[in-house]
């Protein structure tokens, strides 16, 4: 490489650093259009927190035999009762094996009945003096083993005509259709789950607590519910010790007064000391760091974006409620906020509702 080559090199590599904050200097200087939204009071207080409820018991309808399905009986949100056929598998092959029981079974039989009468002429010969009794032990042997032949067959035909009922699944107790994971003309392994169906009786309701507010249950603690306008009572049975990394807990509850329907959404009020919530934000605003801090791009003064610590306390349909140094009618980045940086100019574009 000439000298003058090698000159040309390091000149463009000590410019580089200088064209890379150039470039950055540009990002913030230039106006970039960017997705906002404004902050909204909380409408959904932070003592009150979003439940699902389910079934207590749940049984998963399996197929024990196995084979094609031809038909599926039953579908998600149906009643189905106990013993009711939710699904039809393919019978052919189960007939088949019903009919070669059978005919093993009478042949057998016919072997067995000639062994008998074989043995009891050889009696009849040993009574004469023209037969050995060693001879008439060898026929007496055949003659068990003929009947124990017999006998094998009689359980292998019932076990087939067993197994020909199990082409009719069917439901093992009352309840609601929950899940449907088979599909029609799919070929079942013995054992793969056809329905799942959520029994009658008892409720629970799966919700997670904000962290602050877990603290202050405990197992047995009562609360309220809504309900498609309706009010109910439950009781917490369940909280996990660790947060779910969401900065929530998961509890269940147990429904001991009203009858939501399994699916349902309601709304747990927990008792006492309400959190107190600032806002309430688009979720996708909320930007997760990776020591775990949250945080929302605020659009300031000169339409700059500043960075302000938030801490997500729950959720309340497509919004997150927050607490920190936010106020309802702030102007934050609704989306797109983890691409940009403190600093940046910004012309605000609001989302279409």
């Amino acid at each position: 490489m000439s000298k003058a080559s090698l000159i040309i090199v390091i000149l463009g590599a000590l410019a580089l650093p200088a064209c890379s904050s150039s470039v950055v200097e540009t990002a913030k200087a230039t106006p970039l259009t960017v997705l906002v939204s404004r902050a909204e009071a909380p409408t959904n207080p932070a003592d009150t927190v979003i439940g699902t409820v389910r079934a207590a018991r749940m049984h998963v309808v399996s197929s024990e035999q196995g084979g094609r399905v031809v038909a599926l009986l039953a579908d998600i949100g149906d009643r189905v009762t106990a013993g009711q056929v939710v699904a039809r598998l393919d019978a052919a092959p189960l007939d088949l094996r019903v009919s070669a029981a059978t005919a093993e079974t009478t042949r057998a039989a016919a072997t067995a009945a000639e062994r008998s009468r074989h043995a009891e002429r050889m009696r009849q010969l040993v009574a004469d003096g023209t037969a050995s009794p060693a001879e008439l032990d060898a026929a007496l042997a055949e003659v068990a083993t003929a009947r124990a032949a017999l006998q094998l067959a009689k359980v292998q035909a019932s076990q087939a005509r067993r197994d020909r009922t199990l082409a009719l699944v069917r439901a093992p107790a009352n309840g609601v259709v929950a899940a449907r994971p088979a599909m029609l003309s799919a070929i079942l392994a013995p054992g793969a789950p056809v329905f799942e169906i959520e029994a009658h009786g008892d409720r629970l309701v799966s919700a997670v607590v904000p962290a602050a507010a877990a603290a202050r249950l405990q197992p047995g603690t009562a609360v309220t519910f809504h309900s498609a306008g309706t009010m109910g009572q439950a009781r917490l049975i369940g909280i996990s010790a660790r947060d779910n990394g969401a900065g929530g807990r998961d509890a269940s509850f147990a429904v001991v007064a009203g009858a939501p329907a399994p699916g349902a959404t309601v709304e747990l009020m927990l008792p006492g000391g309400a959190l107190s919530a600032s806002a309430s934000v688009p979720v996708a605003a909320i930007l997760e760091g990776r020591d775990g801090s949250q945080s929302v791009r605020v659009v300031g003064a000169g339409n700059r974006l500043r960075d302000v610590p938030v801490r997500m306390l729950g959720l309340a349909g497509a919004n997150a409620i927050v607490q920190g140094r936010l106020a309802a009618g702030d102007l934050i980045v609704a989306a797109g906020g983890e691409f940009l940086e403190a600093g940046f100019v910004v012309r605000p574009h609001f989302a279409a509702r």
